[in-house]
Formats: structure tokens, sequence, C-alpha cells
């Protein structure tokens, strides 16, 4: 019997279901958590089965992400409002049980209004919400799991997998503030080891271009934001406005990649931005197979450093080096191919989705492609 019920729209926050479920399964037996309806027989009453399976829980964690209010069906009804909407009777059914519910808020969502729910489920609106941040992924999902053990820790039925004891409030303040601790911690020394990179780049005299970098007084461009960030973005080489002042995409590119990222919701702090290549080139011409080669330790240190779970290639030379790094069947494709997808691997700190982009100048050569680049970064809100 599950005793953990996660509630959710596939297309709303079906990517932070999953990294939710991975850390809920460190704390819970698997067999106590359920998160989809697959086994509905042919014939059986669907509001019946699922109304017995939120029975047999004793906490229902509700994720809402940003569409979670207006997705709607083929007809172009808002799914809430059907009758026969799965989650609506999860809902429903949980709040008519009187069922601990958990709103967990993700994607920059908020919290429904009572006037904007169907009235089955308008007590939803007075739940207290819990925020699931990727910045913070880890810290916000101890809060809930603490909750989820504290509410049932009476409760024979649901298996603590590590041995737990109720703890005070004092003393959740102190777990938190050593949890907040240790997150800052771990940004810190991120970041001083990005610096540590930034510094063999300023002495890399071997580089191909280091004698135009100095000859030009110009600035190598590690790249900058969120040394703890879920998402990379790895663009081309840094151009003239780049080189003067040791940013990335700061140019018109960079006014393209902010309107992009403003669309779904981040901001450039939010993430991590760099370049295959790290200085500019004398001409404006493609990166050559040696250039590329010698700024790839670089890109490499930087990726192993801050550990992404995205890693969003902006253009065609940074996507076929990320491709063919990790051998990936799509090493073949072009970029006209391959574009927007979204391509799970392995990296040696865990699982990693590479998704190839266009690099953000397209849209000012062909105004047309700004459309395309769009719809391809909203392929990124599921990890947002």
């Amino acid at each position: 019997m599950s005793r953990i019920f996660i509630n959710y729209r596939r297309q709303d926050s079906e990517g932070y279901v999953g990294r939710l479920y991975d850390h809920l399964t460190k704390h819970f037996e698997r067999a106590d958590i359920f998160m989809d309806i697959d086994n509905i027989k042919p014939g059986a009453d669907f509001v019946e089965t699922l109304e017995s399976a939120v029975a047999s829980c004793d906490v229902m964690i509700t994720m809402i992400g940003p569409q979670w209010l207006t997705i709607t069906n083929d007809a172009g009804s808002r799914r809430l409002d059907q009758w026969d909407d799965f989650v609506r009777i999860e809902i429903a059914s949980a709040l008519k049980q009187s069922k601990l519910i958990i709103p967990v808020l993700v994607g920059h969502a908020r919290m429904p209004s009572p006037t904007e729910l169907p009235e089955d489920m308008i007590a939803l609106a007075r739940r207290n919400a819990l925020e699931l941040s990727h910045q913070r992924f880890s810290y916000d999902v101890d809060k809930l799991i603490q909750v989820i053990k504290d509410t049932v820790s009476g409760s024979a039925s649901l298996k603590i997998t590590s041995p737990t004891t109720k703890i005070n409030a004092d003393s959740e303040v102190v777990r938190q503030k050593e949890l907040a601790i240790k997150v800052v911690r771990i940004v810190r020394e991120k970041e001083l080891a990005l610096k540590a990179v930034r510094d063999d780049l300023m002495n890399a005299t071997t580089s191909p271009l280091y004698e135009f970098r100095t000859q030009i007084r110009a600035f190598p461009v590690l790249g900058e934001g969120n040394a703890d960030a879920n998402i990379i973005f790895i663009g081309e080489a840094p151009g003239k406005n780049e080189t003067e002042t040791g940013r990335p995409f700061i140019g018109p590119s960079g006014e393209v990649l902010d309107e992009m990222l403003r669309s779904i919701d981040l901001k450039r702090e939010d993430v991590y931005v760099t370049n295959i290549l790290m200085d500019r080139a004398p001409e404006k011409r493609d990166p050559t197979p040696a250039e590329i080669a010698f700024y790839a330790p670089f890109l490499d240190r930087i990726i192993d450093i801050i550990q992404p779970t995205v890693i969003a290639t902006l253009g065609r030379f940074s996507m076929q080096y990320i491709l063919k790094k990790l051998d990936l069947p799509e090493k073949r494709g072009s970029i006209t191919q391959n574009h927007g997808k979204l391509i799970k691997t392995q990296a040696h700190y865990g699982e990693v989705h590479i998704v190839p982009l266009f690099h953000p100048a397209v849209v000012l050569y062909s105004a047309s492609q700004k459309e395309t680049l769009r719809k391809d970064f909203e392929k990124l809100k599921v990890f947002i």
C-alpha cells in the first residue's frame, strides 16, 4: 500500500518529479511512493481506483508548475475543469478524505487562488506551499522530507529507510541553518575553483590566440554566472565587446540570449554562460580544431566544477564537441537535426541532459528563427 502519493501533470512538472522521486527513495521504501496510474484494468471505474489509491496514502505531494492552472485538452478546454481529469480527481479525493496535502511549487509557479479552482478543489488554496528551486533543490527537498517524516512518524505502515527520531522545533532550526551553511560553503568552493581556472587561462601563454590577446590588450573570457547552476550554456567564442570586458554574451547575441532566458523565467545570474573558445580570434571565422583542442580542457574543468543537470549548447561547434566528448549517437547529426532535443546521458557526477540550441546570433541574421529558438528554450522549463 502506497503511503506517499505524488500528484502531478507530466506536461507541467515531470522533470522535477523524477528528481524528487530519486531523493525520496533515499529515505523511504520505493513501494511506499505512488506516482503513476498505469495499472487501471479495462472496465474498472477509474474514479474509484484513484480514490482508493489516495485513501491508502498518508501524505499527498501536489506538484504545481507554471502551466498547472492553464493546460488544456485537445478541445482547448482547461484540463482542471474536466470531471475526468486525474489531477483534479486525486486532489479532490484527498481533500474529501482530509489527507495531508503539501503543494510543491516548481518553475517559479505560484499558489492558485480560490477563484481559479473548481469548487471541489477550493480548499487546496488554503494549504501552505513549499517551493523547490533548482539552485537549492537538495536543501528544499530535505525540508519536504522532514515534514513527511514528522507527519507519518506514528504510522507503522510507512517504512523509513534510515533511523530517525522526532526532533523539536529548536533542533529543526539548527538543522536548517546547518544545511544553509553547507550550501553556501559548496558554492564558495566552486567559486574558488572557477577562479583557479580563470587564473590558469590568464597565464595560458601557449594558446594559439594568446599573442593576439596581448597585441590588442584584451581579456580572456572564462564565463560568468551561478557557480552552482543547474543549467550551463556553451557558446562559440567571445567577440570584441566580450574581450574588452572579460564577460561573455554582452553584445547583440547576448541581448537575444537574455530575452530567451526571460521567456522561461530565468535570469543570467541563475545560469552559467561560457564558450568553447575563451579568447577572440584575429578575424571573424570559425574556430579551428587546434583552438578547440586547446580550450576544451578549460571547458571540461568548468563543467566538472559546476556539475550541471543540463548542458545547453549554443551553435554547432559547442554541440559537436559535447556530443563527441560524451560519445552520443547524435554526434553524427547536424544542428538542424538535433536542435531542441533533450538528450539524456550519464556524466561522471550523475545524470545530465544535453540540449542543442541554435546560437542566439541566428536571430540577428534571420528574424524568422526567433520563434524556433524560443520554442527550443521552452524545452528547458522542466529543469527550472
